[in-house]
């Protein structure tokens, strides 16, 4: 199995990796003792990223976020400071036959890919890849993107794993499922059953925070 490893310098190793719920944690201007300010404290704030992708250096910026109507990042995998987020045992389920890049995306910056197939019809075991550490929390998106089956029909769809296409199971270690977009015929925001099943997707990858 071969892996890409992604580093920046280690600030400092606290808490372990979440897929946080949907819920939304916020705070009004001045509410500096609410409930989502104290989830800065006693080093929260290492393993707390802002919805936009906003991180904290201190759990004084942390606090002041979440006074000022801040909203932490939910539903997307959360990397403590100092941590990796791991992708291991991705492979094509299914047999898919469009042009496919799975990767990683962090902080909603650029898609990082990891590995990707042509319009050859088939399944494969794929490479791997080790994100991290950095020295803030983060924010780690898993995308799968759909080139549709040139030349007969061609698209540009991209889903990640908190999206309407993608399943989740698991706890560290998790179970990603995303399916593509059947030639086209289905984009990104086209709700995909998968009937509690990743593996009825057409990218399975495992994802663990450590």
């Amino acid at each position: 199995m071969r892996y890409r490893r992604v580093m920046v310098p280690i600030a400092l190793a606290v808490g372990i990796g979440t897929l946080i719920p949907a819920a939304t944690a916020s705070a009004k201007p001045g509410g500096g003792n609410s409930a989502a300010a104290h989830l800065c404290q006693h080093g929260g704030y290492l393993s707390l990223v802002g919805s936009h992708g906003e991180t904290f250096t201190t759990v004084g910026a942390c606090v002041s976020f979440s006074a000022h109507d801040g909203q932490f990042a939910t539903g997307k995998f959360i990397v403590p400071a100092g941590k990796t987020l791991t992708l291991s045992g991705a492979h094509w389920v299914n047999g898919p036959c469009d042009v496919l890049t799975y990767g990683y995306q962090v902080d909603f910056g650029a898609n990082v890919a990891v590995a990707s197939k042509n319009n050859v019809c088939g399944n494969a075991v794929l490479a791997g890849a080790v994100v991290g550490p950095f020295p803030t929390a983060v924010l780690v998106r898993v995308f799968l993107n759909d080139m549709g089956f040139p030349p007969f029909v061609s698209c540009n769809v991209t889903s990640y794993n908190d999206g309407v296409r993608a399943l989740v199971t698991g706890s560290n270690p998790y179970t990603v499922g995303i399916k593509d977009s059947i030639f086209c015929s289905e984009g990104a925001n086209t709700p995909f059953n998968f009937f509690g099943n990743p593996a009825n997707g057409n990218l399975e990858v495992t994802v663990t925070i450590s």
